[in-house]
């Protein structure tokens, strides 16, 4: 069973989207994460660790009530159909998807292996070719992953998700995995990985990626370089670079607008005219409408299932779908996290270290990647985000083994 698990981790990662056919849904993606996820469970039935049963059961469990009860209120104003059923089930497919993942990283260090190498080196490739190259196969890129109907996404990388965001979280993820071979065998593949996931998670122009991609890359800095003189130089050069951002803030914004760089706009925007970015004002705007509706319904259970609704960011989406007890449990639950992720991190061993650096990042930054959208919960992303909850639950200072 080992020796499928990259097949299947590489399959979701490069499964087609096929947007002619399926337009901006991927119910096709999690319909294939939940089947996979049930013969996982199915093999793995005899050894599942109780303590994964019991912690992921309990937060979804929570949430799948928590949605019952939205069901409920959102009767008054939503239509009913089959996706209505499957949507109110949204909480139990996902606990299969997290445990059998969960289950997988117990078994198989995913960052280690050469499919990880692989599936970075492949992507950025592929990067190259869809920025600069689409014309040359236009209709093969729109068929398997590009929107046709989204131009505005010519421009900015998607690669195998779909939108910018989705593929800027994903590579995060995996640019906070490549850490861990960076910090310990300091190899030069090691860098080019590194540098490939940077790049990714860069040319995704999303402003949220980009912002905790620099403070990942500023912590990773700090830990990776021995040298105390320049760890000393990066600590005083923070207030430096935070001081130079207000008394430039002129000559700064100038060259980074007149750079011609979509990268750099996108951090000019980020740090100098966010109240004119239409992303963030429509994020912005989703929370207060959500929360208007909310109380029109349920403040406290919610407004119903969202499928017709124009929200993404996670705030929005909670407060409608599971009201303000929902917002509060996620948060909640991200707080129990990132206290997890601390000790963690304090009692980790040296081998153990990078690993648990890089998952503290992301639980740390998980309430800002998430203002884009609910990646935790869809599609690939879902993937993703359970094979970093897998690794933080995963006890390495533990011999586990006869696991299949």
């Amino acid at each position: 069973m080992i020796k499928i698990i990259p097949w299947f981790i590489i399959g979701v990662f490069f499964f087609p989207l096929l947007p002619p056919v399926m337009g901006n849904s991927q119910i096709h993606i999690n319909f294939l994460t939940l089947l996979i996820g049930l013969i996982f469970i199915f093999r793995f039935r005899n050894n599942i660790k109780t303590n994964n049963i019991v912690v992921l059961g309990v937060y979804f469990l929570l949430f799948q009530l928590l949605l019952f009860f939205s069901f409920y209120f959102g009767l008054k104003h939503e239509s009913l159909g089959l996706t209505s059923i499957l949507s109110t089930l949204r909480p139990l497919m996902l606990f299969v998807v997290y445990l059998s993942t969960v289950e997988i990283c117990r078994r198989y260090d995913f960052f280690y292996k050469p499919c990880f190498n692989y599936i970075v080196a492949i992507s950025f490739f592929y990067l190259i070719f869809e920025l600069f190259f689409l014309k040359y196969s236009y209709n093969l890129v729109t068929l398997l992953y590009k929107r046709d109907f989204r131009p505005e996404l010519f421009f900015v990388g998607t690669t195998f998700f779909g939108t910018s965001y989705y593929s800027g979280y994903s590579f995060y993820c995996i640019f906070l995995l490549s850490f861990v071979n960076l910090y310990n065998k300091r190899n030069l593949t090691s860098k080019a990985i590194t540098c490939f996931a940077f790049l990714l998670v860069l040319s995704s122009l999303s402003k949220t990626m980009i912002l905790c991609l620099f403070i990942s890359t500023y912590l990773m800095l700090l830990v990776y370089v021995r040298s105390y003189v320049v760890k000393l130089s990066l600590i005083s050069v923070l207030p430096l670079a935070i001081l130079s951002l207000f008394l430039f803030q002129t000559e700064i914004s100038t060259f980074l607008s007149d750079s011609g760089i979509p990268a750099l706009s996108s951090i000019k925007t980020l740090l100098y005219d966010s109240s004119n970015s239409g992303s963030l004002n429509a994020r912005s705007s989703q929370i207060f409408d959500a929360f208007e509706l909310g109380q029109s319904y349920s403040l406290l259970f919610g407004a119903g299932l969202g499928q017709d609704a124009s929200i993404e960011s996670l705030p929005a989406v909670y407060l409608y779908r599971y009201g303000t007890l929902g917002l509060m449990l996620f948060y909640t639950c991200n707080l129990l996290l990132l206290l997890y992720s601390s000790r963690k991190l304090f009692f980790s061993k040296k081998e153990h270290f990078a690993i648990s650096f890089s998952l503290w990042i992301w639980v740390a930054t998980l309430p800002i990647t998430q203002l884009s959208g609910v990646m935790i919960e869809q599609s690939k992303m879902a993937v993703v985000s359970a094979l970093m909850v897998g690794y933080l639950l995963k006890e390495y200072n533990k011999l586990e083994s006869n696991y299949v």
